[in-house]
């Protein structure tokens, strides 16, 4: 164990931020995550600690702690908190082995970990480091499950002089590209692996899905469905009048349905209203999961969004709205690297939305052949994501 530095360093608020999630009644906990019921078991020869904060983070390490969970010789505990141990908990059997008192007495319970698989938090100062300040000497494997999503750790890390993680597995080569710029040292530990999470839309049936849905919503099978999935950023009520309006344009019968964020305080029907104005053939889906309506969805709008990505891997067209009248200027993120490895369509004004649409909407158009041949390219949908990560864990281990 690390003796003084950055934990020592910490001012009791941080400490407690550490041990719990802000405004959330979940304290830190340390599970140990048992075999399967009819699994064999045999002397456990090595150790890994999941470190898990958020829902995003759960979601990208449940396939892989899943496919580790089948290994004999390998012991997994997991040191996590708030939506993301709801998640674990619902997903795999797990013994509470917590200790008494504060996150910082949480090591001994940990035994000697031989290696760690990290998907780190944004805001918070984040328990990953806490299991790195605390072991500096076990080797990590870092997942991002979104675009610069472990920025922020590996900031903190580096103001810390800890050591970077031993392997960083990102979505594509544009995550790549982020990271080399930011931290030009992690350049070799980087993989492309793809997301874990987005192995299930290998297994999904989407075709079945949108006809379950379009009949639902009264939709025709052969008519097009065109979701804008809000992520609440500026202007929002603006955006919306313009969108619609754009549309409007178009010239293609379509229904459009808005997809209102959970965060946004502006009612639906503020929405709605200005929808109707522009004459649009709106259909109401708030009654659904989101999931659902993004497979039945022929085409996708989104400023900066997973939605976005969910699109790509279920081979829908979609369209990055980058007008930064609408769009919070987030570093590296406009355009998001989907848009450069022309996976989805990138406007800079919202004034060129109709265009863009009505070209993507054409199966054959130039655009969307162009489209669809990137998305497959760059965005592989064989299912093996987390398999991938999982060999670079593997790998780490046997060195």
């Amino acid at each position: 164990m690390k003796e003084g530095g950055f934990l020592e360093n910490l001012s009791p608020e941080e400490q407690k931020r550490m041990a719990y999630v802000e405004g959330a009644p979940f304290r830190t906990s340390v599970f140990e995550i048992e075999k399967n019921e009819g699994e064999t078991s045999t002397e456990i020869e090595k150790n890994v600690v999941v470190v898990s904060r958020d829902p995003g983070s759960a979601n990208a390490l449940c396939p892989v702690v899943e496919l580790l969970q089948k290994e004999d010789n390998i012991g997994i505990k997991l040191v996590t908190d708030g939506r993301a141990q709801q998640l674990f908990q619902k997903k795999f059997k797990t013994k509470d082995i917590t200790p008494e008192g504060n996150i910082l007495e949480a090591a001994g319970t940990l035994s000697s970990p031989d290696i760690a698989l990290i998907d780190s938090s944004v805001g918070e100062i984040g328990i990953e480091m806490f299991f790195s300040a605390t072991f500096p000497e076990v080797p990590v494997v870092l997942v991002e499950d979104y675009y610069t999503s472990s920025v922020p750790y590996l900031k903190r890390l580096k103001e810390s002089n800890l050591p970077f993680p031993k392997k960083i597995c990102v979505i594509d080569e544009g995550a790549k590209d982020i990271l080399v710029k930011k931290f030009p040292e992690v350049a070799d530990s980087i993989e492309v692996t793809g997301q874990p999470s987005f192995d299930r839309f290998a297994r999904e049936d989407t075709e079945k899905i949108a006809g379950d849905v379009k009949k639902e919503l009264g939709i025709k099978p052969e008519e097009i469905l065109v979701t804008y999935m809000s992520s609440a950023e500026k202007n929002e009520l603006e955006l919306i009048q313009r969108l619609s309006e754009e549309l409007a344009k178009v010239g293609k019968a379509f229904k459009f349905t808005y997809r209102r964020h959970p965060r946004d305080n502006t009612s639906l029907e503020q929405y709605e209203a200005e929808i109707k104005k522009r004459k649009l053939d709106y259909v109401r889906t708030m009654d659904l999961p989101t999931d659902k309506i993004g497979a039945a969805s022929d085409l996708v709008i989104n400023t900066i969004s997973t939605e976005g990505l969910n699109a790509i891997y279920r081979r829908k067209p979609s369209i990055n709205i980058n007008d930064p009248r609408f769009t919070d200027p987030y570093e590296d993120l406009i355009p998001p690297p989907s848009v450069r490895l022309g996976a989805s369509a990138g406007i800079e004004k919202i004034e060129e939305l109709a265009d863009c649409v009505k070209k993507l909407l054409d199966p054959e158009s130039k655009e969307r052949k162009t489209l669809d041949k990137n998305m497959k390219k760059n965005y592989p949908l064989d299912g093996k994501n987390a398999k991938r990560v999982e060999g670079v864990l593997k790998e780490v281990l046997s060195k």
